[in-house]
Parts: structure tokens; sequence; C-alpha cells
């Protein structure tokens, strides 16, 4: 099955425009969480490790229809940082599942042309295997410009706003700004 997921990433199924949505009302970026996958690997095949593979295909179906339909961006959140609590056991499964998808998602968005870009706000956590990989992934897509994938892997909506706001902070202190600057653009321009 796995392997049946893998070929299927590198075919053309999807990649046709099939919504009959007017390009000039197709929404330019979309956001997409993972959720669901473990669930759904439980109930079908008794392993929640094949559920995230199956999830993997089914972005790589996604992606394939966002280009297809004129969608710019997409923002996938794939690993939250409430996920490090999981099962160990599980955690290091869908780390090893991200070692080997970094591989076969930058080798797919070469051929297809998908930036790749890694959102984190906890970068220390992630092992360094898969930070390897993901480096490698974004500075070999970094050209691409068909779809603009953010892939949020260790990351916090919190820690994002905690990031932001610590970075402001730290420019009104260094006295490189004051507070009446910061604005809801100032505060936007922050975020990941």
């Amino acid at each position: 099955r796995e392997h049946t997921a893998r070929q299927h990433l590198s075919s053309d199924a999807n990649t046709n425009r099939e919504s009959g949505v007017p390009l000039s009302s197709v929404p330019r970026h979309i956001a997409v969480i993972m959720d669901g996958n473990r669930r759904y690997g439980r109930q079908r095949y008794g392993s929640a490790t094949r559920g995230h593979w199956d999830g993997s295909k089914t972005l790589a179906d996604f992606a394939k229809w966002c280009i297809a339909e004129g969608v710019q961006v997409l923002t996938v959140y794939a690993f939250s940082t409430e996920n490090w609590d999981r099962d160990p056991d599980e955690v290091a499964a869908l780390m090893a599942i991200f070692v080997r998808y970094c591989k076969e998602l930058r080798e797919e968005a070469l051929v297809r042309g998908i930036r790749l870009r890694v959102l984190s706000t906890e970068a220390d956590r992630i092992p360094a295997d898969v930070a390897a990989g993901l480096k490698r992934m974004v500075e070999e897509t970094a050209h691409c410009d068909k779809l603009l994938m953010n892939i949020c892997l260790s990351y916090g909506s919190r820690g994002e706003m905690v990031h932001a706001c610590r970075s402001l902070a730290a420019d009104v202190q260094q006295g490189k700004m004051s507070s009446s600057d910061i604005t809801e653009n100032v505060i936007t321009g922050r975020l990941l």
C-alpha cells in the first residue's frame, strides 16, 4: 500500500482543472489542517502510521489540484507543537515518515514547480535527520514558482505570536522603534 501511495505521488492524476470556478474567484491561499490521519489509519488498517502515509498521498493529490485550479499558496499544518506530547513510538514513526517524505516531496516539487517552505516555532525539537531533509527540500525548490507550499512542522500559533511580540519588544528596547510604531501591518510582518 505504501508503495502504491508513493507511485501515485508522481503520477499525473488530479492535474487537470475541473472545478469550473472562474479563475478570478479561485482563492489565492488555502490552508489545510492534516487532522484525522491517525484515526483513519487505526479504523481502516489498525495502524495509525498507515493512515499518515495515506494522508501524505492525499496531500500530494491536493497540491496537484491546487496547481491545476490556479491556487497560489497552500499552507499545510502537518505537525503541531502539541503533537510532541503523543506516544513516543508514534512521534518516531511520524519523524521517519517526514525523513522519507522530504526526499519524495522535494523530487515531486521540482517536477511540478512547487516551492516548499517550512514554518516552525520550535525548530530545535525537530530531529537532525528530519531538519536536514527539510533544509535540502527548501533550498532546492526555492526557484519554483507554480505553487508555494508552506509546511507547518513543530508549529504552534501561540508560539508564533510570542516570537512576534518578543521581536517587537526587543526592537523597542533597543530604540529601533517606538511602541507607537507598532501597527497591525508591523505585527503581520513579524509573523512566520
